[in-house]
């Protein structure tokens, strides 16, 4: 048979449900840094997410970045219990602490939040309201002691809203503060509800909740009108906590728990799409009577993580570990910016870098572990210069090695693509049609390459065998060295087809870096790993790893800037097999057309 992908009878193209492994549903199980929009039908790379300003150039950005907006012709955000501000509207600018007079250094880190509203910027923390009317303005007090401190601005109504522990007050554009009566709204009745995240949409304000009830364990979300003393719907969820919501073509989506996004559909919020599941439930999240969601329970996601996009894509700024950094963390589920549409699923478009502002240096292609997450702001506006670098700006921390964490800062897209990409994804399983076929080859179309460094090298395995995670450190570009036995990883070629050694990077200096092992030595319980690609900017620094068994597979002619296609031999027998396609390229324009898999019925089906 031969098998598309993508395949041209199918009503997708590339598509990513993560319900499983199956092809049924879908031809993607797992990706990292995919771009599906820019040219659609096709795959490129999503780029990389690089640094604006960090715990490294401002030692006062202490914690993740919780809060981006723009006002004034600048962006601002809260971090470190601090404002910070750029000068003009372009993502790459350089960030400085707004210390215009009345200024606060204790905004909360985990709750505090910024809002435009009736002409002023507006930001809240533990000790009160404050706004100001232009960039040089002063930072003036509106009122005292608001509580927690979650704003959101709702354009109808013309009021700014707050969240509280369990309901939602006001002020209008006087600077009137109201917590009781009109415009506010509690939402403890015979349980007691924490407020998780607000969203507004035309005519409604959406206000998600966590049950601090045992018995019930199910978050909520209500339909507000904004004024009256109660919500006109309230829509229980299949969750515990919603993390954050978003609103795109006035329809509100919300992300929970367990990892699935939703969608309002006129009489309840269903599923629309989920990424792979990380590690735990999520029961423990919400300790019952504790305030908001924080950052110190290691959320997922946080309230201001959603964001929209002009192609009618849903991003979501996400984290796939729990409070022990050590976990073993799903094969499928990278740390980084995913992107949802109707038509391609869920899939991981950004990772986050090392890279700085203005350079092409390349030490890493996408961290898969990050620490904390924080918020995501489109930055894509008319406003923008048209020479702007980025188009989203987010906030989150990153580890330096394998073990120290508290890198701090600010990120956004390399929208003009200056330096190098990495990233892959692995199809479904795919089955053969009788009971066991022959994979013969397969053969990769794509555009010409116009760089040396580009490639695209393909992997199989007919066996998925346990992965290990180790911390390793590095002796050059190309190998490193480490005190867990991965001795069982040894020779990753064809040469050896038991084996099939790949290594990739997930934390550290050459994170997303995916390559095979093509030498292993051991002395005194030290293995000295040698490996077939470069991993730039490696030094004596620690990094962690996730060993696995692909198979690389031989190309019978070799990629170079002149063809278009290339033929790898495989030469396998099973009943099903999985292919792992990893990319290098640099530019904005390399893409990956399709892939043909070639096999032929070694034992039928017969009566």
């Amino acid at each position: 048979m031969i098998k598309q992908f993508p395949d041209p009878n199918q009503k997708f193209r590339w598509y990513q449900a993560n319900t499983g492994d199956s092809s049924v549903s879908g031809n993607i199980w797992s990706s990292k840094n995919l771009d599906l929009v820019t040219n659609r039908g096709v795959m490129r790379l999503g780029g990389r997410m690089i640094s604006g300003e960090t715990t490294t150039t401002d030692s006062t950005i202490t914690s993740v970045p919780i809060s981006i907006t723009s006002a004034f012709g600048d962006y601002y955000m809260i971090a470190g219990g601090r404002i910070f501000k750029t000068s003009g509207l372009d993502p790459d600018s350089a960030w400085s602490e707004d210390t215009g007079s009345g200024y606060k250094t204790n905004y909360d880190d985990e709750d505090s939040d910024l809002a435009v509203f009736d002409g002023q910027l507006w930001a809240s923390n533990p000790d009160g309201w404050y706004s100001k009317t232009a960039a040089s303005g002063s930072w003036t007090q509106i009122t005292a002691s608001p509580g927690s401190g979650i704003t959101k601005y709702f354009k109808k109504l013309e009021r700014l809203y707050i969240v509280q522990f369990d309901g939602v007050e006001s002020v209008d554009d006087a600077g009137a503060f109201v917590n009781s009566g009109d415009y506010t709204i509690k939402l403890t009745s015979d349980n007691v509800f924490n407020v998780s995240s607000l969203e507004a949409s035309t005519d409604s304000l959406w206000i998600a909740a966590s049950n601090a009830d045992n018995d019930l364990e199910r978050a909520s979300i209500f339909r507000w009108d904004g004024i009256s003393p109660q919500a006109e719907e309230i829509y229980l969820m299949n969750s515990n906590k919603v993390y954050a919501m978003t609103v795109l073509n006035d329809v509100p989506y919300c992300f929970d728990n367990h990892g699935v996004l939703s969608k309002f559909t006129g009489s309840a919020f269903e599923e629309v799409g989920r990424v792979p599941m990380f590690n735990g439930s999520g029961a423990n999240d919400f300790p019952v009577g504790s305030q908001q969601q924080t950052v110190a329970a290691s959320m997922a996601m946080h309230f201001n993580g959603m964001s929209t996009t002009k192609n009618g894509t849903i991003l979501c700024l996400f984290r796939n570990l729990r409070e022990d950094a050590n976990d073993t963390i799903p094969e499928n589920s990278p740390s980084g910016i995913w992107e949802w549409s109707p038509e391609f699923g869920f899939v991981h478009r950004y990772g986050f870098t090392y890279t700085t502002r203005d350079t092409t240096t390349v030490t890493d292609w996408g961290q898969n572990r990050v620490g904390y997450v924080g918020a995501i702001w489109s930055a894509d506006s008319a406003e923008n210069a048209a020479n702007r670098n980025g188009v989203i700006l987010a906030g989150v921390e990153l580890w330096t090695n394998a073990t120290t964490k508290g890198l701090f800062g600010i990120y956004y897209d390399d929208y003009r693509n200056f330096a190098q990409k990495k990233g892959y994804f692995v199809t479904t399983w795919i089955d053969s049609e009788q009971i066991q076929d022959k994979w013969e080859r397969i053969w990769s179309s794509y555009k010409k390459f116009t760089d040396s460094s580009d490639a695209i090298v393909l992997k199989y395995r007919t066996d998925e065998v346990a992965s290990i995670e180790a911390t390793i450190t590095w002796v050059d570009t190309t190998s490193f060295t480490t005190t867990t036995d991965v001795s069982a990883y040894a020779n990753g070629e064809m040469g050896n087809a038991a084996q099939g050694g790949e290594v990739e990077i997930t934390r550290g200096i050459g994170s997303g870096l995916c390559a095979h092992i093509t030498n292993i030595s051991e002395s005194g319980g030290t293995y000295t790993v040698t490996i077939d690609e470069v991993a730039t900017g490696a030094t004596t620094t620690t990094a962690t790893a996730r060993f696995q068994k692909w198979i690389k597979i031989n190309p019978t002619q070799a990629q170079d800037t002149v063809q278009e296609f290339s033929q790898g031999a495989i030469g396998a027998n099973s009943t099903s097999i999985q292919i792992k396609c990893c990319m290098t390229f640099t530019g904005t324009t390399k893409e990956l057309q399709k892939l043909a898999l070639v096999s032929n019925e070694d034992i039928k089906i017969t009566q």
